[in-house]
Order: structure tokens, then sequence, then C-alpha cells
């Protein structure tokens, strides 16, 4: 049995071979598809707040579900509920099946469906699978070992603003000196100037909210070392050397302000100032500060310096035939940059044979880029990165790029499901 566990650790399941995990794009959802059946058992959490019992009810949830597929579907007879009590958990569940509508159009009708929607806490789970009438019972063993090992986690989290006003009334016990500004958001503003981004440290504490106080004690003991971490960082002069482009997020088709550069879909070009401690970003008042208008202004610097990196080695994956399927580089946290070599595509089109080429980020410090020629391990790769995606302290996107040429123009967003690219 493998297991897979929410990025938002809500919950955790495992599942035999036979099945195969697709993460969906934008959220932290989960599908297992049988490769038995072809059907498929979709697993998402919904965490409530704790007044409202009455709608994080199990019952309620899963007779909403019943009363949409009736309105859908009249001639269905209304299915029985069922309740139980496991591990803490209140379960409904119910089963029901119809005859699909016939034709080739309606092939991914599936008219067997099982759903069973889990609660503990303010933490609901909901399962629902769907396969064709035809199959029905097919995968019932698997499907209960899977559900069987359904793991809730309701343990409570700070949200972000919670968060951060936390960690500043602690900066202002525990170091008074450094003169902090309000918050605003992630962010904290020093007197001097300098810029705290806590978007890291939030994302690390999601992840093992158990040591949050470890976390931020050892965040706020490195602030001590700012001033002697980078030289003035109003010298261009004194820092050039330390400057390096960073690929970042961007909504498609907005401007992009003066310390941006736009480049594939939803991406755009950022400058980070690389102490020894600290990441500085660089924004528009940082330009002005050096005498520059825009960001493109300095990106020579920026290129002089990433191409200055020792070379770091790709991991690269193999198909039984020796063939070369993917390359990745996760050993440098600019490796995200790496898109921006001028013999990008060239290089990655050789050592992949190939004309195309897929390309995930899914944070500034990985780069993945993968062929698209067998749909199997489109999907399994394609899992793994918006895994990585989703599970990262430092997120950067799930889309998945369908790469054909060396110009920004020849790249597109990549649709996985039916293996073209999207429509923008």
């Amino acid at each position: 049995m493998r297991e897979y566990r929410d990025p938002e650790n809500k919950f955790s399941v495992q599942y035999p071979d036979g099945w195969l995990p697709l993460t969906h794009e934008g959220t932290p959802h989960v599908s297992l598809a049988s490769l038995t059946t072809g059907g498929y058992l979709k697993i998402e959490a919904h965490q409530f707040d704790p007044a409202q019992t009455e709608e994080a009810q199990p019952e309620k949830t899963i007779r909403a579900l019943v009363g949409c597929e009736l309105r859908n579907h009249p001639e269905l007879a209304e299915p029985v509920v069922q309740l139980a009590q496991t591990n803490g958990s209140v379960v409904a569940h119910t089963t029901f099946t119809r005859q699909e509508v016939p034709g080739e159009d309606n092939a991914a009708d599936f008219g067997h469906t099982r759903a069973w929607v889990i609660g503990r806490g303010a933490i609901q789970v909901r399962c629902l699978y769907r396969c064709r009438s035809a199959d029905k019972g097919t995968d019932d063993d698997e499907l209960a070992e899977i559900i069987g090992s359904l793991q809730l986690n309701d343990t409570p989290h700070l949200d972000a603003t919670s968060f951060t006003l936390y960690y500043y009334t602690l900066l202002k016990h525990k170091r008074p000196m450094l003169g902090v500004r309000p918050p605003e958001n992630l962010t904290l503003i020093l007197e001097d100037g300098q810029t705290i981004l806590l978007e890291h440290l939030y994302n690390h504490y999601l992840l093992e909210p158990e040591r949050m106080e470890e976390l931020i004690e050892t965040h706020i003991n490195r602030l001590d070392y700012c001033g002697d971490d980078v030289p003035d960082l109003t010298n261009y002069k004194a820092i050039r050397s330390l400057l390096f482009p960073k690929m970042l997020r961007a909504t498609p088709g907005r401007h992009q302000p003066a310390h941006r550069v736009a480049h594939w879909p939803g991406l755009a070009i950022g400058a980070v100032v690389q102490g020894r401690v600290f990441t500085y970003g660089v924004n528009t008042e940082r330009l002005k500060n050096w005498g520059v208008r825009s960001l493109r202004e300095i990106m020579d610097d920026l290129m002089d310096n990433l191409y200055a990196i020792p070379p770091v080695a790709p991991r690269g994956v193999r198909n039984g035939e020796g063939e070369t399927q993917a390359i990745s580089y996760v050993d440098h946290p600019f490796a995200g940059a790496f898109i921006l070599f001028e013999d990008f595509y060239e290089t990655t089109a050789h050592n992949l044979s190939t004309n195309e080429f897929l390309v995930g980020l899914p944070d500034p410090g990985c780069v993945s880029c993968f062929r698209d020629d067998d749909p199997r391990f489109v999907v399994q790769h394609t899992a793994l990165l918006r895994w990585d995606y989703h599970r990262s302290i430092e997120r950067l996107t799930d889309t998945i790029y369908l790469v054909s040429g060396p110009r920004p123009q020849d790249v597109k967003p990549y649709d996985i499901l039916h293996c073209c690219p999207k429509k923008i």
C-alpha cells in the first residue's frame, strides 16, 4: 500500500498499486483512478468553523449529494444512507446505480456511485467513487481498504493574520530594539527599512504546526544578523554580485510593475539579493535607490550572476528501454530560473530527444522537464510535481507548460486531461 497525505495536513490515506493518484490543478484535492475499471475515487477535505456544527454533519452533506442526484436523475429510487462511527469519526455512506446514457458522446458517464462522508471535529472528508455500471462491485474490496485507511487530522491551525500577529508580539517582546512597524499580511518592516517576508516561515509552520515556537524563535534569532548579512542595500555597486533572478507568480495578461518582467503565462522574472542568512526582495523602491527605472535595465547583471552559478547536476528518469523521460534540477534555490538560460530549449530538447517537452515549476528551486509521448507517465509525473507544489514551503505554480521552441511565445499551459495546449 502507498500513502497519499493531504498537503494541508487534513487527512492521509493509503491505496494499493492498482490505483493512480491524480491531483487537480489549483487545489490540493486528489482522485485515485482505478487501473482495473477506469473508475475513480475523488477525495477532498473541508474545514468548518467550530460554530458550524450543523453544517459539518456528514449525514447532512451526503443527503445533499443524494438530493442533487435525484434532481438530475428522477428515475433513481432514493438510496439508503447508512451511518456509523469508527476511530472517533462519524461516517455516512450510500450506494446507488443507474444505467448510463447510451452513445459515444456519453462515454464518460459513470452510472455506479458510492459515497462516503467522514467527519471529526471541524474536519470533513468527502469521498466519491464512480465507475461504469457494468463494473459495479469490481473495485469494492480495494475501496474498503482505501476508506478503512483514511485518517483525519483535526488539529487546529492559525490563519496567516493570526500567525503574523503572534510573531509580531513575540518579536516586540524579544527584540524591542528592532523598532518593528505593525505587520501587513505576512510582511514585517523594520525601522531601518528591512523587509521581512513571513510566507516561507508560515508555510513551514503549516507543515509542522507542533514546531511553531521553535520555528519562530529560530527565525527571530536570525534577525540579529540582518545588519551584517549584506552590504548597504541602497548601494548597487556593493550588492551587484549578490543579485539573482527569481521566478515568481504573475497574473496572466496583467501589466507587470517596474520590478517584474513578464515571462511565461502566469510567471514573471523578479530579483533578490542573496545574503548569508536572509534573501532580500527587490521592489520598485529599491530600484529607485539604485537609480534605475525598471528591472529590465539590470537584467544583464542578473543573468551574469546566474551563469556564474557552479554547474548543478540534473536528476534523470529513464523508461524500460533506457530512454530519458524526465530531467529535473532541484539542488539549487534558483533552479527555477534555469529556464532563462539562452540554450535551455536546445539543451533540454537534445537530452530528452524530442522537439517539444513539458515543464513543471512547483517552486523557485525546482524545474522538471519531461516528455509528453506517454500519457500515463505524464499523469504520474504531473501528480508528483503538483504534490511537490502543495507541500512546498515556497510555492510557484502547479501549471504544466508545453515548450515547443526557444521563445516565450513558444510556451503554452498544457491540459493534462486532454493532452493538448490550453486555450488562453
